[in-house]
C-alpha cells in the first residue's frame, strides 16, 4: 500500500512483513488475464482462426489444464475469486459492476497482493480492475498493488453502450487511470494492449531486483473489440482474431522482458481469461451488436456449450496455462479440475506466506499438481453470477433455478449433466439421477447458510438503475 491509498494491514499481515525471507527462495509471479477468451481461442485449444504461437509455448514448455474453471461467467466476482480466494457470494460481493454504482470489494477482504507485499514482493496491475470505483481506497492501490495503470471496469462501459441506452443510464466516457489519477479520458480500445504491454515491461525493468507480482489484466478480445494499427487484418478471424493475436504478441514482449534481465528461470507465468468468450447476443439489434463488435466475429468455447454470461461450460471454461521453467516439466497436460480460486493459496505458498487464518478460503492449493508431486483435493466447484446457480461435484454439473428458467426452451427445472461422458452438456439427467440432484442442491444450500454472506455489501441487482 503506497502514499494516500494506504489502509492498515491486518495484524498477521504486519507479522508477515517482518519475516525473513531470502529472495531467491521467492519466485516472480505474473498472471495474465484476458478478457471474454474463449476456450478455443488459442492454437494450443485447438483454434485453427488465430496464430497464439507465444501462449502456445506457454503450453508446450509448461502446463495446460483442459478443465480450469472461473467461478462465475461474468468479469466482477470472477476476478474477486481471484484476488481473495473465496467465492464470491462469501464475500457478498456477488454482481457486475457498472460505471454508476457506488458498492467495491470490501477492505475486509484480505487480498492476494497484500499478503505477497507484505511478503516483500512488489506488487503491480496492468490493466482491468473492476472491484470498485467509487471512493480512492476502492481502487487497487487501496487492496495492495504498489501500482496501477489501467481502466476502472471493461472497455465498452461508456456512452452508447446498449444497456445504457436501453434503460436510461448515463455514463462518461472510458478513463484510464494511474494510481488512482486519472491520466486519459476517452481510451482508444485499439491501442489498450499496446498501452497494457508497454506498462508491463516498465514494471518488470523497474523492479526486477526483488520479488514481483505483477497482474496483467487485459482489455481485449472483450467488447468493444479492438486492436493496434500492426495487427488489423492479420487473423482469419477478423477484429477478434486481430485482438486476440495482439494479446499473443504481448505474452513474447514479456518473455523477451523478463530473457533480457535473466528472470525467465525464476518467474511463474499463468495465462487465462476471467470468463468464456461472449456470444452474439441475441436481444441486440445488428448495429447494436456492431457496435460491440465492428465486424460481427466472435470467439469460440468449442466444443464446450455456452458462452459468458452461463453457466454452460462455454461460460466457466476458460483456457489455464502454467508456465515455470526448471520446477513445471515441459508438455504437462492436466485432466482434473481446478478453479481461479485455487491460485490464491498456490502462489501464496510459492512465495513461502501463510493463509490468512481468520476467515474460509474456497479453494485448494494446486501447487503439487503443477511440480508433478502430487494432486489437488477434490472438492466441490460452486458457480454463479448473482449468487449460486451451478455446482460441480466430481463429474456432475448441477444447473440449478432461477438460472434455469432463462435458459427458454430447456424448462424450469433443474439440470444435470455427467461431464465426464457429455462434456458439451447436451443431455439432460435430472430426471434420471433425482438422488443425485437433491444431494448437489442439499450442498448448495449448506453452503448459502455457511457462508452467511453479509447483505449490506451485497452489490445492487444486475438490471437496477443508478
Amino acid at each position: 500500500m503506497i502514499g494516500k491509498f494506504f489502509s492498515p494491514l491486518p495484524c498477521f499481515l504486519l507479522a508477515l512483513s517482518c519475516m525473513p525471507v531470502a529472495a531467491s527462495d521467492r519466485p516472480n509471479i505474473i498472471v495474465i488475464m484476458a478478457d471474454d477468451l474463449g476456450y478455443g481461442d488459442l492454437g494450443c485449444y485447438g483454434s485453427e482462426v488465430h496464430a497464439t504461437p507465444n501462449i502456445d509455448r506457454l503450453a508446450a514448455e509448461g502446463m495446460r489444464f483442459t478443465q480450469f474453471y472461473m467461478s462465475a461467467s461474468i468479469c466482477t466476482p470472477s476476478r474477486v475469486s481471484f484476488m481473495t480466494g473465496r467465492h464470491a457470494y462469501r464475500t457478498g460481493f456477488i454482481d457486475l459492476l457498472w460505471p454508476h454504482t457506488t458498492t467495491a470489494l470490501p477492505q475486509e477482504e484480505v487480498t492476494l497482493p497484500e499478503i505477497l507485499s507484505a511478503h516483500g514482493y512488489v506488487t503491480g496491475l496492468a490493466g482491468k480492475w473492476h472491484m470498485g470505483h467509487g471512493q480512492a481506497e476502492d481502487f487497487p492501490n487501496g487492496h495492495g498493488f504498489d501500482s496501477w495503470y489501467g481502466m476502472p471496469y471493461p472497455n465498452d462501459m461508456g456512452p452508447g453502450h446498449p444497456l445504457a441506452e436501453r434503460l436510461g443510464w448515463v455514463w462518461p466516457e472510458m478513463p484510464m487511470y494511474r494510481d488512482g489519477v486519472k491520466v486519459e479520458e476517452p481510451i482508444d480500445s485499439n491501442l489498450l494492449t499496446q498501452q497494457y504491454t508497454a506498462e508491463a515491461v516498465r514494471f518488470i525493468s523497474e523492479h526486477h531486483r526483488r520479488p514481483f507480482f505483477l497482474f496483467v489484466a487485459h482489455a481485449q478480445p472483450h467488447t468493444i473489440v479492438g486492436a493496434s494499427p500492426d495487427f488489423v487484418g492479420t487473423s482469419g478471424n477478423g477484429l477478434y482474431g486481430d485482438a486476440v493475436q495482439e494479446i499473443d504478441w504481448s505474452v513474447g514482449e514479456i518473455l523477451r522482458t523478463l530473457r533480457a534481465f535473466g528472470l525467465e528461470g525464476n518467474t511463474f507465468i499463468f495465462f487465462t481469461s476471467d470468463n468464456g468468450a461472449a456470444l452474439h447476443n441475441p436481444g441486440f439489434s445488428e448495429a447494436q451488436n456492431r457496435w460491440l463488435h465492428p465486424d460481427l466475429t466472435y470467439g469460440s468455447n468449442a466444443p464446450l456449450r455456452g458462452g459468458k454470461v452461463t453457466m454452460f461450460e462455454g461460460g466457466l471454461r476458460v483456457p489455464g496455462i502454467a508456465y515455470w521453467p526448471g520446477r513445471i516439466q515441459p508438455g504437462q497436460v492436466e485432466e482434473a479440475p481446478a478453479i481461479i480460486n485455487d491460485l490464491y493459496p498456490t502462489l501464496i505458498e510459492m512465495a513461502g506466506a501463510a493463509l490468512p487464518q481468520d476467515r474460509v478460503i474456497d479453494a485448494e492449493t494446486i501447487l503439487p499438481v503443477l511440480t508433478g508431486q502430487g494432486s489437488r483435493v477434490e472438492t466441490d466447484f460452486l458457480f454463479g453470477n448473482h449468487g449460486i446457480s451451478a455446482i460441480r461435484s466430481g463429474k456432475w454439473k448441477l444447473h440449478l433455478p432461477p438460472h434455469t428458467q432463462r435458459l427458454g426452451d430447456l424448462g424450469d427445472g433443474p439440470l444435470l449433466y455427467d461431464l465426464e461422458a457429455d462434456p458439451g452438456e447436451l443431455h439432460n439427467l435430472a430426471e434420471a439421477h433425482p438422488e443425485v440432484v437433491q444431494s448437489l442442491v442439499d450442498r448448495v444450500e449448506a453452503y448459502k447458510v455457511a457462508a452467511d454472506p453479509p447483505e449490506h455489501l451485497k452489490t445492487s441487482s444486475y438490471w437496477s438503475q443508478p
